[in-house]
């Protein structure tokens, strides 16, 4: 009797897994997408978010005002923290200025009574121009991905006693 002896895959074999990689590819691929624009604009909202907690450590630091200023809100986003002109000998500071990826993220809402800018005072709470009596909290609004929809919206709320905090979107789009 005869064995035949089997040396490798038939042509079949292969282009039936071959199909399927494909159709698992065509549903992972746009997910990975779907994740990486989420964790881009993540990373924005948190990197917005360290900035203006720096801020009021920095106004604690000084016993001065510090202030957060939008300097562009349009993609690239670009932000800076100025601190006050020290004394005159004393060279002037380039104020930290962070930069965004451009299609991360863009500025949906800024707090507009104050053009922009949110101030701390020298206790490390914000000073009084930027918010309404009524409002508890200033608020930036991130949203992205920059060039496509569905847009998620990341809030970035800062309470009256400097307390930052970053809230996500409950049901991702």
């Amino acid at each position: 009797m005869y064995v035949r002896r089997s040396r490798g895959f038939t042509l079949v074999e292969i282009l039936v897994v071959m199909a399927i990689l494909a159709a698992l590819s065509l549903v992972a691929i746009p997910w990975f997408l779907k994740l990486s624009q989420r964790y881009a604009l993540k990373s924005g909202a948190r990197e917005i978010a360290t900035t203006l907690a720096a801020a009021p450590m920095t106004a604690v630091k000084l016993n001065q005002p510090v202030s957060v200023v939008l300097i562009s809100i349009t993609p690239p986003i670009q932000i800076a923290i100025v601190e006050p002109a020290p004394p005159a000998p004393t060279p002037t500071k380039v104020p930290q200025l962070l930069n965004l990826p451009k299609n991360a993220v863009r500025m949906f809402q800024t707090p507009s009574s104050a053009g922009g800018t949110i101030t701390f005072g020298g206790d490390g709470r914000l000073s009084a121009p930027v918010l309404p009596a009524q409002t508890p909290n200033a608020e930036m609004i991130v949203d992205g991905p920059v060039n496509s929809s569905p847009r998620n919206q990341i809030r970035i709320l800062t309470s009256q006693a400097g307390r930052i905090q970053v809230v996500t979107p409950v049901d991702w789009q």
